[in-house]
């Protein structure tokens, strides 16, 4: 029988997570990918927990040897890895307004990032799980209305181990966020300058999109981190023998519940979150144009303006587009109101755009018909006259131009 609660939540938790996982992916934000990859995992599995265990009567769960071994463990090491991700999150944002950033990042140091990256993202998870056996009385446990999970012994062995950490990485990453905020607002003249120097993918609605999001679930993390701790150790905990821990390794018991564990929607609540900050922003939307159009639902937006460069018309556009900004040094069209959707839209790509090319006043927007970024604007000169993308480039460079829209 099926936990129908459970498995709803799950399967909604699953496909919220996917946009997030995609635009994280191709900003190049390897801590926050990582991050949603933990969230998908952990709804993966409580997926199969409720299609497996979601009867009422206890004796005909299935014993599970085997697949509870794994999918038992994977909350857990899921639950922390998401907090280290969090981390360090947290502490990229803080490196990016450092003092100390640089004009030019050497490889060196971009591998030395990745590698601090990957071992407390993927490395310090990973060998919490590999130790987790030393405090772990049972293989797992069956509990009620939830499946099997793993539990651990209180002693100092577990405290250190495991205990300790759930509150230190929120707090660490609380202090990141703080020190992050605090650089903001002493550089918050040259903040575009400092997003360009330090050669990341981040644009300032990116970055700020990453921060917001990070204090966010450390607020809920935190407070939630520290009520557990202090449940762990309220009843005390005993000198640790590894002989005692494991009598009974072999033993798997069923343990009857009320209810389905609460824990397990943490995952729905931060798959929610993932959605809100992630799955509605202009990059997200165009990337669900995309997926529709490789679909084949083209014609279902035949009259939107954000999806321009997808219009079979953008090539004839973006020439004349080309040719009048060439010769006139800015865009042949009326001025839009600064409140418009779409304005919004333009300021937002052509700041990106700017960004491409670090000679170009981050403060001004090239919006130019169909061409709203680099991409684009070297798909379009390809269909021009030999010589014309470099001609196009250099002119970019050399001129501020005025926020309008082609009409």
């Amino acid at each position: 029988m099926i936990n129908v609660a459970l498995f709803v939540c799950g399967i909604l938790s699953l496909i919220l997570s996917v946009s997030p996982f995609f635009w994280n992916f191709r900003q190049r934000n390897l801590s926050a990918t990582i991050f949603v990859i933990y969230v998908i995992v952990a709804n993966i599995t409580i997926i199969i927990q409720a299609s497996l265990y979601g009867g009422t009567d206890l004796s005909k769960y299935w014993e599970g040897k085997g697949l509870c071994d794994i999918i038992g463990r994977l909350p857990y090491v899921c639950g922390i890895g998401i907090i280290c991700s969090l981390t360090s999150m947290s502490r990229t944002l803080a490196r990016i307004l450092s003092k100390n950033i640089t004009l030019s990042v050497t490889v060196a140091q971009k591998r030395r990032e990745l590698i601090v990256e990957l071992l407390l993202c993927v490395g310090f998870p990973l060998l919490n799980l590999a130790t987790y056996y030393i405090y772990q009385p049972y293989r797992y446990v069956l509990l009620q209305h939830s499946g099997c999970i793993v539990i651990f012994d209180y002693t100092w062995a577990s405290f250190w181990l495991y205990t300790f950490w759930r509150p230190f990485f929120p707090l660490v990453s609380a202090i990141y966020s703080a020190i992050t905020i605090y650089r903001y607002f002493q550089r918050r003249r040259q903040f575009r300058e400092v997003l360009r120097s330090s050669q990341s993918a981040l644009t300032v609605a990116r970055f700020a999109r990453l921060l917001f999001f990070c204090v966010t679930v450390m607020i809920v993390e935190l407070p939630l981190a520290i009520l557990s701790f202090v449940a762990d150790v309220q009843p005390g905990i005993h000198a640790f023998n590894f002989s005692k821990t494991h009598a009974n390794w072999n033993t798997i018991p069923r343990i009857p519940a009320s209810a389905t564990r609460k824990d397990f929607f943490y995952f729905t609540a931060v798959s929610l979150l993932l959605f809100i900050y992630f799955g509605f922003g202009v990059d997200a939307r165009i990337m669900y144009h995309d997926w529709l159009i490789a679909l084949g639902f083209r014609k279902l937006f035949p009259n939107s303006k954000w999806l321009a460069k997808h219009d079979t018309n953008s090539v004839s556009t973006g020439t004349q587009s080309i040719n009048s900004t060439l010769t006139s040094g800015t865009c042949a069209s009326r001025p839009t109101r600064f409140d418009t959707w779409e304005t919004m839209h333009d300021i937002e790509l052509g700041s990106e755009f700017g960004e491409k090319f670090g000679n170009v006043d981050a403060n001004s927007a090239v919006v130019i018909g169909g061409i709203q970024n680099a991409v684009d604007a070297r798909s379009e000169s390809s269909t021009l006259a030999d010589g014309l993308e470099q001609q196009f480039l250099d002119k970019a460079v050399k001129i501020k131009y005025e926020v309008r829209i082609e009409k």
